[in-house]
């Protein structure tokens, strides 16, 4: 009997001991059950936020394809979706959570690349990407529109004049890449492929 009870102690024992390790490790400062103190592991760090009124005009449209005044009605128009959003004192400023999704498009990077020039995690990204998106649901209507059918002859006309090109009603901007491979080299045994004869 005493070898179970010795047992079940010792379980206990690990398993409150694990339980502080893990509160230890991501709680925030505070006092958990067995009244010993938690703290960070290591501190946060705040990384320096990307700020609209510090950057040249050529550089806002190079990095987010829109200039100043478009982002400021931008950002005027969604912040208060975004605002109600931030729950936290230290939260991302709507201005900060607009030019970090306006960035992602224009780069064609990856979210953290995105997120580090930004100031922010990946996670925290992903999170204000979602938010930003959906605010721009809502006020879709006022930027893209559509033509309507009895509009199509009057939208037909100007294109058919530009590229003579009939029944065209709309245009998609984009980039066509050439990939070239690379000459002066079997490329079958360079990417491990086998010819079969």
């Amino acid at each position: 009997m005493a070898v179970t009870s010795a047992a079940v102690t010792s379980t206990a024992v690990r398993t409150i001991t694990a339980g502080v390790y893990r509160h230890w490790l991501l709680g925030p400062i505070g006092h958990c059950p067995l009244g010993h103190v938690r703290r960070w592991r290591n501190p946060p760090v705040y990384r320096p936020l990307v700020d609209l009124s510090t950057m040249e005009e050529r550089n806002l449209i190079i990095t987010y394809r829109f200039d100043r005044a478009t982002i400021q009605e931008l950002c005027t128009q969604l912040e208060p979706d975004l605002m109600s959003a931030i729950r936290h004192p230290t939260g991302i400023p709507p201005q900060v959570q607009v030019l970090s999704v306006l960035h992602f498009p224009a780069s064609g990077s990856f979210q953290t690349t995105v997120a580090m020039a930004s100031g922010m995690s990946q996670p925290m990204f992903s999170n204000v990407l979602s938010r930003v998106l959906s605010a721009l649901l809502k006020h879709m209507q006022s930027y893209i529109l559509f033509p309507q059918v009895e509009d199509l002859p009057a939208v037909k006309g100007p294109f058919y004049a530009l590229g003579h090109i009939p029944n065209i009603i709309g245009a998609i901007d984009g980039t066509h890449v050439a990939l070239v491979p690379p000459t002066g080299v079997n490329r079958c045994t360079e990417t491990g492929r086998v010819i079969i004869p």
